[in-house]
């Protein structure tokens, strides 16, 4: 297992001495990982009851509708970025 990264331009990496080690560090990250997303699942769950108390928010069975807006607002975006662009409002430049 060999995990390297750059943290204020000083790298680090983890290189096990030991196959047992490292397969036990290899089974804690995923048992990290696993209840990582339960925890965000369950934070996810507490925020959407929350939510549900208001009209605007989609009760269960609409999800169809929801995708749709969704898909809808996205287009939107999207072609307003092309248009915004060709026409000269704004200009898009990468890094």
């Amino acid at each position: 297992m060999n995990s390297s990264s750059s943290l204020s331009g000083s790298s680090w990496e983890i290189i096990p001495t030991n196959s047992l080690f490292g397969a036990l560090l290899f089974i804690l990250i995923l048992y990290f990982f696993f209840r990582h997303v339960l925890f965000v699942l369950m934070v996810m769950d507490v925020v959407n009851e929350w939510l549900r108390q208001f009209a605007w928010f989609p009760r269960e069975g609409k999800r169809t509708k929801t995708f749709v807006h969704w898909i809808v607002a996205l287009v939107l975006i999207i072609c307003f970025l092309v248009a915004g662009t060709q026409i000269g409002w704004f200009q898009i430049i990468p890094k």
